[in-house]
Formats: structure tokens, sequence, C-alpha cells
């Protein structure tokens, strides 16, 4: 498998289509991929983790001046550090016509030569120290903000200037120009120029959702959105709702759209703060056609458009049926099943993050984490799951409270056990062996317990992994 792939691979299995450094659920995908390859997972998740200098680096507006470190360095003689750990030095002979463009502040396509006559891309250079590398923020949310803005200029160049299907050759700065008053996004024009040279896969990928989207909805004077003040009404009225709600719900599971098609009447629009109001007006306004909440995923080379609706008439039905459970006592959680598959229940981050995850049809590797399972056990009236630190802390302390209601659950569910027994495997087991169990059976005895709630129960995880529960509103996913 070659890197691309790997990476194509890693972004069809993610839950976003486009994963990043940081976010915990991308990392343990490709843990995941790279452990059926057989491959190192941490050296290489270390090696990723490790930034490359790119334009965007040097051109932002901040101390050090990495452009200015650069030229520095190579007036210096200075060894640079490559991704691959070799040093090289630039010959400044050989590299003139890159270092001109580095005095010009045009950073796009810098090519230089070392001593040794090797070509080199900007993005084969290390971000080292000098050049403000550190712990902040991973660059994956950065990528994310800027790739969902280039999709709303490609919409804009499909809508205005092509007024038909888009290819990857019009997405170029002068047609962005061009179009700029038809779009309200969060990401610069150069921002944009420049993520697609560095990930040029998005560019097909791009070109082909923008195509699928047009080919749908016909033009009714759109504005095309991303981070934008109309997005953030929107999205304050289901804050608003939420809070009236007592849900914690995340904002993505209420509507991920990624981008957003709003006409002059939606961006007129007075949306409500009750949730009930809030997501028909949102459903009335996507079947008119005025305000339609998309969320993306990236697309293969090899791949057509495909598009689906969710949380409106016609969509998707999820009627699954519990059908009981399996654990051991060796076991780290336990699997819930359905008549689809089933559902793994256990920490994800050894002694805490007890989470739920989807093996089956439906929402495959999806999962559903404990604040969302807690919302879902709300909007069916069950009692909620105790939170992660208390029970982590509980068990720390050895709590005789949460002990007695362990052993209780375990003889219950996993095997009849003496105390005697229980009580030398819990002082053999890891704390995350307890904690783990612990909220697992703690879920499991809510179904259990309400028979009558339970395959509910179980379809709202489903819906959850999907964005799709009771409380979410209406968008259209292109993949």
């Amino acid at each position: 498998m070659t890197l691309n792939e790997l990476l194509l691979e890693w972004s069809y299995r993610s839950e976003r289509g486009y994963p990043t450094l940081d976010n915990p659920s991308d990392i343990l995908t490709l843990k995941s991929i790279l452990k059926e390859l057989d491959l190192p997972s941490e050296t290489i998740l270390n090696r990723m983790k490790e930034a490359s200098l790119n334009p965007g680096e040097l051109r932002k507006d901040r101390e050090p001046n990495r452009a200015e470190v650069f030229l520095k360095k190579i007036e210096d003689g200075s060894e640079f550090e490559l991704m691959d750990g070799s040093k090289i030095v630039i010959d400044k002979e050989q590299s003139s016509e890159a270092i001109q463009k580095l005095k010009d502040k045009n950073f796009l396509k810098l090519v230089f030569t070392d001593t040794s006559g090797n070509k080199l891309k900007l993005n084969q250079f290390k971000k080292t120290e000098e050049f403000g590398a550190g712990s902040g923020a991973g660059g994956g949310t950065v990528d994310t903000r800027i790739m969902e803005s280039a999709h709303c200029y490609g919409l804009a160049i499909a809508y205005y200037l092509k007024k038909g299907n888009i290819t990857k050759e019009d997405l170029i700065k002068e047609n962005f120009n061009r179009v700029r008053s038809y779009v309200d996004v969060d990401a610069s024009i150069d921002e944009i120029e420049e993520f697609l040279e560095r990930k040029p896969l998005w560019y097909d990928s791009t070109s082909k959702s923008v195509n699928k989207i047009y080919n749908l909805f016909p033009n009714k004077g759109y504005i095309f959105h991303r981070g934008s003040e109309q997005v953030e009404k929107i999205y304050n009225a289901w804050k608003a709702g939420k809070r009236e709600k007592g849900l914690k719900l995340a904002d993505d599971k209420w509507n991920p759209a990624d981008i957003w098609l709003i006409t002059k009447k939606a961006q007129e629009y007075n949306f409500s703060g009750a949730l009930e109001v809030l997501n028909g007006s949102i459903s009335n306004l996507f079947c008119d056609g005025d305000l339609v909440g998309i969320s993306l995923k990236m697309i293969g080379k090899k791949e057509n458009a495909k598009s689906e609706i969710f949380n409106g008439e016609g969509c998707k039905v999820f009627n699954y049926k519990y059908e009981g459970y399996k654990s051991t006592k060796k076991s780290s959680g336990l699997e819930i099943l359905y008549d689809g598959g089933s559902i793994t229940c256990r920490n994800f981050a050894v002694e805490t993050g007890w989470s739920t995850e989807i093996k089956g049809k439906a929402a495959q590797g999806g999962k559903c984490g404990h604040t969302g399972v807690n919302d879902l056990l709300k909007i069916n009236n069950l009692t909620l799951l105790p939170s992660q630190k208390d029970t982590l802390n509980a068990f720390k302390e050895n709590d005789k409270e949460y002990y007695e209601k362990f052993y209780y659950l375990f003889d219950r569910f996993v095997e009849n056990i003496s105390k005697e027994e229980f009580k030398k495997l819990y002082n053999e087991s890891k704390l995350s062996w307890k904690t783990s169990n612990y909220m697992s059976l703690e879920f499991l005895s809510r179904l259990e317990d309400n028979e009558s709630k339970a395959n509910e129960v179980l379809n709202d995880i489903m819906r959850y992994a999907s964005s799709s529960t009771k409380v979410s509103s209406q968008f259209i996913k292109i993949s």
C-alpha cells in the first residue's frame, strides 16, 4: 500500500471523511489500519505529527518570521533538517530563482537545490524549533476549515461563473477572485490555493462534490457559507434549544453540515430557540431549497459522488431489535447484540473514555460516547449513567457502594460468582478493567431492566452515529 492509498483508506474510514491528528477517534482508526498492515503505529504516528514547512507557514505574519529565518539560514550556509531526518545545505547559486521568490514573498512552487545537486520541495523541509515548532494546535483543524471553504468557492464558480459542471482546472485563484462576492467563509483565497497545491487529491474530490450539489439544487440566488455569521445564527438557535432540553449533544450530532447554501429568504429568517420548531423550520427551508446544510466527505479518485438526505421524509429508518449480550469475566467490556450486528462497550482511553462502537451494517465503526449515551437515555426517560470522573475516583479509592453495585451487576450479567471469587478477581485486575466493565454493565442494566425501551435506545445509538437522533435536523451528505 502506497502512502496515498493509506491516506485515502484512512479518509474513507473516518467519520467526517477528512481525518485529523487532533481527533482521538481518527487516531484510533489510523492505529487500526496500521495494525492490519503490521506496521509500527506509534513510530508512524510520531513521524506524522512532525510538521513540514509549507507556503502557509512562510506567509504567516508572526514571530519568528519563518521566511526571514529561511533566507538567513541560506545566506549563512546553515544546515536544514529534512522530514526524513537527513540534513542538507542549500546551494545559493543553483537555488537563486527560489531565493528571489522568497524575497518577493511568493511562496508557491518553491524548489531548492542542495550542495549535492538534489532538488527539494518546500514540504520536504522539517519545521524545526527555529521555525517555531511546538506543541500548539495541529494542522488538521486548520486544513478542515480551508478544505470546506474551497468547496464554497468551487460552488460559486459552478453556479455563477461556469453555470454548469466544473473541472479541477477551474479551481484557480483567478476564478476564486471573480466569485468572491458569492462566498462567505473563514479562509482566504491564498490559504485555499496553498491547501490545494499541498493536498492535490482534494482537486478531484472538490470538483466531484461541487458538481453533485450543482445538479441537485437549482440556483435560487445562493450565497455559499462556512463559519459565517449566518451559520453562527443557525447554531445559536440550536444551542438555545438544547439548553432548554437539558442536553449536552455536540453541534455536529444535531446537524453535521460543513457548508451551507443560503438564499436571501433564509438569511432573513428568524430561527426559533424551541427545538421542535427550529427543526421544522430547517426541514421546510431545506425542502424549498432555501437553506441546504451539506456534510462533505472525501471522494476517491475512482469513485463517483453519492448523496443521501438525513432526518427528512423518506430518509433511512432504523428499526433494529435488541437480542442480548456477550461478555466474559476476563474481557474489559461487553458486546450488545442486535439483529444487524453488535455494539462494543468499553473504555477507549485505558481508565476512562468509555464509549459504544457499532459493528454491523448500520453506521459501521460509528461511536456514541458517555455524554451521547446519557443524552439518549435522557430523551428516553431512563436513569443516566454515573459520571466517568466519579466512577474512576470511586474505584481508585475502592468505594464500598460502587464495589457492591459492581459485584451485583457482574454476578447478574457476566458470571454467577461467589463474593470471595469476585474479590480475588477484583484485587488482581487493573483499574481500567474495573471502570470499563462497571460502566458497560451499568449501561446493559438500562436495556435489560427496560425491555420496552431497549430497541429504541439501540436505534437511537445508530441514529446518533449517523447524526440522525430524534432531535437532529435535516441535512444532505455528499460522499
